[in-house]
């Protein structure tokens, strides 16, 4: 049976809903330093509703000229023009400026399920912000990418042990007046996402001054600190205190956290997991959202030393194939730990930084794999690994494996 009250009536009825309302806010505690934490924690604690799949995006440089300084070919510096049979991009040595390639490089992230580029940036002017602001984001498919900054700090502010941050509050004046504004820039929660390149180095126990005129000058920035690494195990994790600099903290290293470290070992993949939850813990627990990182490979022998370059398959089983460490990095390292307070982004190191052979760029495919090189000993640049002329097989496992998360 239904029970049915007596309505009051209305003057009895907003007397008491304003009594009410008067206790229910005087209840309601003063807003605290702790209301990001909190927010952010409820957000990662509960059922992943803010987008479940995750938005991936790739560091990208503008920096490819078909000749350098008097004359010489830049691309010498990428490892695979040593190799015993040569392997290019898919687009051939390109100039970063031709709109050919800028197209065929939007066509390659779409088939990847790449979202948007942070684009490497070295200041006002020169050639890379050039490309950047008039012919890629000019080139009439640019708005089927979203795009961020990734700030190269060590190009902006020297030495790390006596950072110059003279530069910092100037760049960013600049790139709110040339990027900000533009629809296709990234944005989370509103405000425009900007990478910081080794902010571990400019920005941990130091720059704290450059860092409030930031947050005074340009509230409306996401700033997103490259602080994660963990070189030695022993080193205790990463420090939540680190992560209250930043709205975001990722890793741009991915080598040197993992098959640096570890050599192309299941064992290097684990490592970089593991500490990949510890660091999203950390950053988490004060407010911080967390960024994981894939990296298909490294080799930077043909513009340094001190590196050991890493093929692309795991040299601790037998019948590894090509791309089998990127596929168990997106399974075991990314995934795992996207963060729904940021979109659940990815990043990814890196669309083509071919220079450092991190790059998941089509190459033509029409090489034969090769583990010598040009070099006297013939193996200085391959240490006697396989490279393989891969084609689109980086862009197709990152999709596939992308797809098949949001089905499971």
């Amino acid at each position: 049976m239904q029970v049915y009250k007596a309505k009051q009536p209305r003057q009895n009825r907003l007397l008491i809903h304003c009594v009410f309302m008067f206790v229910f806010l005087l209840l309601i505690p003063p807003a605290t330093a702790n209301d990001k934490t909190e927010t952010l924690q409820k957000a990662v604690e509960g059922p992943m509703s803010v987008s479940a799949k995750p938005l991936v995006g790739a560091y990208y440089y503008p920096w490819y000229q078909d000749r350098g300084w008097f004359g010489r070919n830049p691309w010498r510096k990428a490892m695979r023009q040593h190799l015993k049979y040569p392997q290019e991009p898919k687009s051939g040595l390109y100039n970063s400026r031709d709109p050919k390639v800028v197209a065929d490089h939007i066509e390659q992230s779409i088939r990847g399920g790449i979202s948007f580029w942070a684009v490497s940036w070295w200041g006002p002017g020169g050639f890379k912000d050039d490309t950047f602001k008039n012919h890629i984001l000019k080139h009439p498919d640019s708005s089927k990418l979203k795009y961020a900054i990734l700030y190269e700090s060590t190009g902006r502010m020297r030495s790390f042990k006596n950072p110059d941050y003279r530069r910092w509050i100037g760049d960013l004046k600049y790139l709110k007046k040339n990027y900000f504004d533009d629809p296709r820039y990234l944005k989370i929660n509103g405000r425009c996402v900007v990478f910081v390149y080794l902010s571990r180095e400019y920005f941990r126990n130091k720059g704290q001054n450059a860092l409030r005129q930031m947050r005074d000058k340009f509230p409306e920035i996401y700033l997103v600190g490259d602080d994660v690494y963990f070189g030695d195990d022993s080193a205790g994790g990463y420090k939540a205190e680190w992560a209250r600099n930043f709205d975001a903290v990722t890793a741009y290293d991915v080598y040197g956290q993992s098959i640096g470290k570890l050599g192309g070992t299941h064992k290097a993949i684990e490592f970089l997991a593991k500490n990949y939850r510890q660091a999203k813990k950390a950053a988490n627990s004060v407010g911080t959202a967390f960024i994981p990182a894939i990296a298909p490979g490294y080799n930077d022998t043909a513009v340094r030393r001190g590196h050991p370059g890493r093929a692309r398959y795991f040299t601790d089983i037998d019948n590894s194939e090509e791309g089998d460490i990127f596929r168990e990095m997106i399974r075991q390292a990314a995934l795992p730990n996207i963060d729904p307070s940021c979109n659940n982004i990815i990043m990814v190191t890196s669309f083509n930084e071919w220079y450092e052979d991190s790059q998941i760029e089509a190459t033509a495919g029409t090489s034969p794999a090769s583990s010598t090189d040009d070099s006297r000993s013939g193996s200085y640049y391959t240490g006697g690994r396989r490279y393989v002329d891969y084609g689109y097989l980086y862009l197709d496992i990152l999709k596939e494996e992308i797809l098949k998360s949001k089905q499971e």
